[in-house]
């Protein structure tokens, strides 16, 4: 049931507009770290400067695997309690997207990445992710409990 939502939506013009609007949005990162790596490797040498990149990686999977995890076991603790806090499912989209951005290399995206994972900052990323995606979190909160 919610495969068939999920592409109904996708087929919408305003969702693709919407959403190739944002992936414009994110792939200038990229390019802007590139300019930012090249004049950066050429002041403090390249090996050294790869390690950074590589210790920025690394650090930003971790703290994304600990942020995941923890909204995770929230949503199952709601679901225990048989509550719903829409902060925690807003802030998984919001986390993923945050995870994305932490683990590609890069100065630029890491310091966005750190930035947004905020707490206040990732729940409001996912809930523009989740409007922009037309994600109902209050279906996926029954389905979830029929399923528990």
């Amino acid at each position: 049931m919610l495969n068939l939502k999920v592409l109904i939506n996708i087929l919408q013009p305003e969702f693709t507009r919407n959403f190739l609007y944002f992936l414009l949005l994110v792939s200038f990162i990229p390019v802007l770290d590139c300019i930012l790596i090249l004049n950066l490797a050429y002041l403090i040498g390249n090996y050294l400067f790869l390690a950074i990149l590589m210790a920025l990686s690394f650090f930003g999977f971790f703290l994304s695997r600990r942020i995941i995890r923890k909204i995770q076991q929230q949503i199952h603790e709601d679901l225990k309690s048989n509550i719903m806090v829409l902060d925690h499912y807003l802030s998984l989209p919001g986390s993923l997207a945050v995870s994305f951005i932490l683990i590609m290399p890069g100065i630029l995206s890491s310091l966005i990445g750190f930035i947004c994972s905020i707490p206040f900052l990732r729940t409001k990323l996912g809930a523009y992710l989740s409007r922009i995606l037309k994600i109902d979190w209050k279906e996926i909160h029954e389905y979830m409990n029929i399923i528990d």
